[in-house]
């Protein structure tokens, strides 16, 4: 996101979260303290931080009180998004032709999906590990066996010895 950058080009490449913080203060209107995005959101209060400099830098969004850090609010400072703003999140429901309200839904599943590639991910790097101890006693299962064969062949080997000795002893 650049303070340049066509809206419609920054829509297109709007992140999940921050498309959230825009409509979460968008949603409350327009106007919101820091405390209330983060409850609208469910998003770490440090990321948010993080991204709402990332959306004032682009002037999507603006703070909108001066307080000194040491007098802010348990609610946090005051955000604002800016015309532009607005024109990013108009940009981003256009590309889809889709409402708000489905915009939402689809960031929903869009969530859900990335939560249940998560758990994929996470169960795969399970199996793999899984695997690999099962390959590892394979491999010391198949190093037995080959061991018993040298022992058996060996055996067989001694056993016609014998009985070569045998026969000879008292042929």
């Amino acid at each position: 996101m650049l303070p340049g950058q066509d809206p419609s080009e920054i829509a297109q490449n709007l992140s999940n979260k921050p498309h959230r913080i825009l409509i979460a203060i968008r949603t409350r209107g327009g106007v919101v303290p820091k405390a209330r995005i983060t409850e609208d959101t469910g998003l770490e209060s440090n990321l948010i931080n993080h991204h709402l400099q990332n959306l004032m830098d682009a002037g999507l969004v603006e703070r909108v009180d001066d307080t000194p850090p040491d007098e802010v609010s348990r609610e946090g400072y005051t955000y604002q998004i800016t015309d532009r703003g607005e024109e990013v999140l108009t940009a981003a429901q256009e590309d889809y032709n889709l409402t708000p309200i489905e915009q939402g839904e689809v960031r929903r599943r869009f969530d859900d999906i990335e939560e249940r590639t998560s758990d994929i991910e996470a169960r795969i790097s399970g199996l793999a590990d899984a695997n690999q101890l099962r390959s590892e006693e394979i491999a010391d299962l198949q190093e037995r066996v080959d061991e018993l064969e040298e022992l058996t062949e060996n055996m067989k080997h001694n056993l016609e010895y014998i009985q070569e000795q045998w026969v000879e002893k008292f042929e």
